[in-house]
C-alpha cells in the first residue's frame, strides 16, 4: 500500500492554549497550531467560555492565517466519572458545552480530532461491553459526531474540517491491543465514511515502538491518513532518570568541565536546570554524554511518518511543567519543546533560548514538508 507523504509539522500547546505566543510561533515557521481544552473543567464551572484567554488564542491564531488543529479532552478517569448515558442530563449538559465552545472557535478549526487519549482517559468499565453489548466510549464518540461536530460544522458551512478519531497513546503495548474500546474505535475510523482518519500519540521508550504502533494502527486501519499531534521519547528520558553524570568517561568529563557532582542522578541535574537553568550548551553536552541518546530523533520520526502515511505531526513550542524537585519519578516533559524558558537560560538578547536537541531539526522538517516544497 502506498501512503500519502509526511506532509506538515506544526506545533502543540496540549491542554493550555493560553501559552500560544504569536512571535515565537513566527519564528518556529510554522502553518498548524494544535490544542485540546479540558472540556469538563468547562462544564463545571473551573473555566468560563465567555473571554477565554485559552479559546480568545486560539481565534486569534485563526484570523493570523494559522491552520488550528482543534479537539476537546475527556478525561472522565481523572475526575472518577463514568461516562453520561445517551439522553442524560449529564450528556446534555456536556454536549450544550462542546456545542458553545464551537461557536467561539469553530469558524477556525481546519481539523477536529475527537477525543484525547481516550484509552487513558476513559475508566475501564466503560471500555468494556455492557449487557446490551454497547461499549460506552464507543457510544459516545458516535453520539459526539452526530449530535455535536458535524452538525456544527455543516451548519457552518464548506469546508468541513478532516475529522479524526482519537488519540490513541502507545498502541505498541499489548493491553491496548487487545482493548475492546480501540479496537472498536479503529473499526469505527476504518468502515465510517464521516471520519477522514486516525489519529495517534508516540510517546516512547524504544525507536522501535514506533513502528510496532503503527503496524498496529495499520492492521485495522488500512489507508485513511494519520496525525500524530504529540511525539517525544519521554519513556526512554524517565527510564534514564536515575542513570549518574559520572556513569562513563564522557560523563565524568562533563561533570567537571561544569562544575557538577559527579555523582549526581540525572534527575538532580534536571531538578538544578530547571531551577536555575543552564546553558544550551551543557544542555547539548550533557545528552552527548549518553550512550542511549538517539541524535537526531526528530528525523527517526518523520522517516516513519512518511512510510505509515502521517499527514500532519505537531511538537511542543514551550515547556509547560518543569519540576523543581524532581525525583526518579517525575515526568520529563520539559525536555522535548523546541524552545526552553525554563530549563535554559535565556539569549544574549534576552529570548528564550532554543532547545540545541531539536530546533535545528525541527526547522529543517518544518521547511522541507510545507506544502509546495
Amino acid at each position: 500500500m502506498a501512503y500519502l507523504p509526511a506532509q506538515e509539522l506544526g506545533s502543540n500547546f496540549n491542554h493550555n492554549p493560553e501559552i500560544i505566543d504569536f512571535g515565537y510561533l513566527e519564528k518556529a515557521g510554522v502553518d498548524w497550531v494544535r490544542t485540546t481544552p479540558r472540556i469538563l473543567d468547562y462544564a463545571d464551572g473551573k473555566l468560563k467560555v465567555k473571554n477565554d484567554p485559552g479559546l480568545s488564542k486560539v481565534v486569534e491564531a485563526g484570523r493570523r492565517g494559522y491552520q488550528v488543529a482543534f479537539g476537546f479532552r475527556w478525561d472522565f478517569a481523572s475526575h472518577g466519572e463514568t461516562i453520561p448515558r445517551p439522553g442524560s442530563a449529564r450528556e446534555k449538559e456536556l454536549f450544550d458545552m462542546a456545542t458553545s465552545i464551537l461557536e467561539v472557535v469553530g469558524p477556525h478549526v481546519d481539523l477536529f480530532k475527537l477525543g484525547n487519549e481516550p484509552n487513558l482517559e476513559t475508566l475501564e468499565k466503560d471500555m468494556r461491553r455492557d449487557d446490551h453489548g454497547n461499549i460506552p466510549l464507543v457510544r459516545f464518540t458516535d453520539r459526539l459526531l452526530y449530535k455535536v461536530v458535524l452538525p456544527y460544522f455543516r451548519k457552518r458551512g464548506n469546508p468541513l474540517p478532516g475529522i479524526y478519531i482519537g488519540s490513541f497513546p502507545a498502541l505498541f503495548e499489548e493491553r491496548f491491543q487487545e482493548n475492546e474500546a480501540v479496537n472498536a474505535l479503529l473499526e469505527y475510523t476504518h468502515e465510517n465514511d464521516d471520519i477522514t482518519g486516525l489519529s495517534l500519540h508516540l510517546h516512547i521508550a524504544d525507536t522501535l515502538e514506533i513502528d510496532q504502533a503503527f503496524r498496529y494502527a495499520r492492521s485495522i486501519v488500512k489507508n485513511k491518513p494519520i496525525i500524530v499531534p504529540e511525539f517525544s521519547l519521554h519513556r526512554l528520558y524517565r527510564s534514564m532518570l536515575s542513570e549518574p553524570l559520572n556513569v562513563n568517561a564522557k560523563g565524568r568529563a562533563f561533570a567537571r568541565k561544569y562544575d557538577r557532582d559527579p555523582d549526581w542522578k540525572l534527575y538532580q541535574w534536571f531538578g538544578h536546570a530547571n531551577t536555575n537553568g543552564v546553558s544550551p550548551e551543557e544542555w547539548e553536552a550533557l545528552f552527548a554524554t549518553r550512550s542511549w541518546y538517539p541524535q537526531h530523533y526528530l528525523n527517526i520520526y518523520f522517516d516513519r511518518f512518511e512510510k505509515y502515511g502521517v499527514v500532519l505531526a505537531t511538537y511542543p513550542l514551550f515547556q509547560q511543567s518543569c519540576p523543581e524537585n524532581m525525583t526518579a519519578d517525575s515526568p520529563a516533559w520539559f525536555i522535548n519543546p523546541i524552545f526552553c524558558q525554563k530549563s535554559l537560560l535565556p539569549a544574549a538578547d534576552g529570548s528564550v533560548s532554543e532547545n540545541p536537541l531539536c530546533h535545528k531539526d525541527f526547522i529543517t522538517l518544518v521547511n522541507t514538508y510545507r506544502p509546495g516544497n
